[in-house]
Parts: C-alpha cells; sequence; structure tokens
C-alpha cells in the first residue's frame, strides 16, 4: 500500500471470534429462561416458534435495507406476541438481560486472534470494530469475555450507528470516529458481502479471512484462510 494505515477495522463474528453452542441452541436455552418470569404460560416450543417467525421477518428488513432494528424494540414485538398484552419495561429489560448474557458468553476467540491483535497493537495504527449486531452490550460482552476490549480504540455496531454492512454509512462512521480517509484504512472480515463488498463501495482496503474455504473469486485486496496468515500483510499497511 502506497501510505500506511491509519486504521484496521476488524469484523466481530466469524473473524476474531466464533461460537462455542449453535445459535438456535442459545436461544433455545435463553428462552427457557424467559419462560418463568412471563405472566403466561406458554411452552418452550410456543415462544421458540414465535421468536423465529419474528426473526424472519427482522431479518428480511435487515438484510434489504441494511437497517438495524436494535434488541430493545424486536424484544418487546416478541413479548407482545408471546403474551398478547403490552409488556411491563421490567420484563423487557429482564428478557434483554437474559438473551445478551447468553450470546455474551457463547462466544469463544480463534487461537489466532490474540496474537494477531496484540501484535498490531504495537505498531502505529488504530484498531477498530464494525460488527453486525443488535445488540451493542452483546459484541462488548464477547469482548470483554474473550478479552480482546483493550485492543480496540473504538467499537462500532450496527445497534449504536442504526445502519448494518454492506452499508456504506457504517463505514464512513467508523472512519470519522478515526478521522481517517478511506484510502488510509483496511477492512478485515470473513463476509465476502458485508465486509469486503461494503469496504470495497466505501473505498476501504479490503482483507478477507476466509477460515472455511467458501470463497472463489473474491472482491478483495488480499484473501486468507487464517487471520495468522493475514497478520504478516497487516503489519506491513
Amino acid at each position: 500500500m502506497a501510505r500506511p494505515a491509519k486504521a484496521i477495522f476488524f469484523d466481530l463474528g466469524e473473524t476474531l471470534v466464533t461460537q462455542n453452542i449453535e445459535d438456535n441452541m442459545v436461544t433455545r436455552n435463553a428462552l427457557r429462561e424467559i419462560s418463568p418470569i412471563l405472566p403466561k404460560r406458554v411452552s418452550p416450543e410456543g415462544l421458540f416458534e414465535l421468536y423465529r417467525e419474528g426473526y424472519k421477518i427482522n431479518e428480511t428488513i435487515r438484510s434489504r435495507h441494511h437497517v438495524e432494528i436494535p434488541i430493545q424494540v424486536w424484544m418487546r414485538q416478541l413479548l407482545e406476541r408471546i403474551i398478547e398484552d403490552n409488556p411491563s419495561d421490567q420484563l423487557v429489560t429482564r428478557a434483554i438481560e437474559i438473551i445478551v448474557k447468553a450470546r455474551a458468553t457463547n462466544g469463544v476467540a480463534f487461537d489466532d486472534a490474540h496474537s494477531t491483535i496484540q501484535k498490531l497493537s504495537r505498531r502505529d495504527v488504530k484498531l477498530g470494530i464494525i460488527s453486525n449486531v443488535s445488540s451493542h452490550e452483546v459484541a462488548m460482552g464477547i469482548l470483554d469475555n474473550v478479552r480482546l476490549t483493550k485492543y480496540f480504540d473504538a467499537i462500532i455496531t450496527s445497534a449504536t450507528v442504526g445502519i448494518r454492512k454492506p452499508d456504506p454509512g457504517i463505514f464512513r462512521y467508523a472512519l470519522m470516529q478515526f478521522r481517517a480517509r478511506p484510502e488510509e484504512a483496511v477492512m478485515v472480515g470473513d463476509s465476502e458481502i458485508h465486509d469486503i463488498g461494503g469496504g470495497y463501495i466505501s473505498g476501504l482496503k479490503t482483507v478477507l479471512v476466509d477460515r472455511r474455504h467458501r470463497v472463489e473469486n473474491s472482491l478483495a485486496d488480499h484473501h486468507f484462510h487464517s487471520l495468522r496468515d493475514a497478520s504478516r500483510e497487516l503489519e506491513s499497511h
């Protein structure tokens, strides 16, 4: 690259961390914990079906329009459908706490995440996270649990910005935090659409970390199969 990077942004899920239990299991466990605090009795299976229906509707809106639907909004919607009444603020807050805790404790760092981030943190470059997630607290909880928080100068989530990758808006917002121009920044991620496509149209240099060997012809400037392989390239930026 012609000039050194001012900022390197990382995606979170499946780039730095992965899930130690499959997503549906995490949701089922959380709903099982929410069940006893509901004002009416609903079977765990019934809860999960209502959750899935709501998720599908929200996911269509999210992916089509690249907007985030924060956890506070969809949890209230979900509880309204479950109890067929207006949920109390206390119930909404408690249900969110249960979901956030379940998701945050389910993240584990890939074995090459710490070494890569530690090396980069010693350089004169700012490090940031850009993550599509409906709860900022989930992202923070995951980073705290895997002990990566201290290395990042900014943690940008769609939950706080309201915009999801690949929309350029979230990348512009992230660049503003570091007062960096697109050509002074790098986006590292596992998703060809969200991270690489979004970074590319926003004018950032892009690094694909394709751990599962899923992508053949990537738009990325660099294509690796692990962060360990990518680290030398990132250190040269």
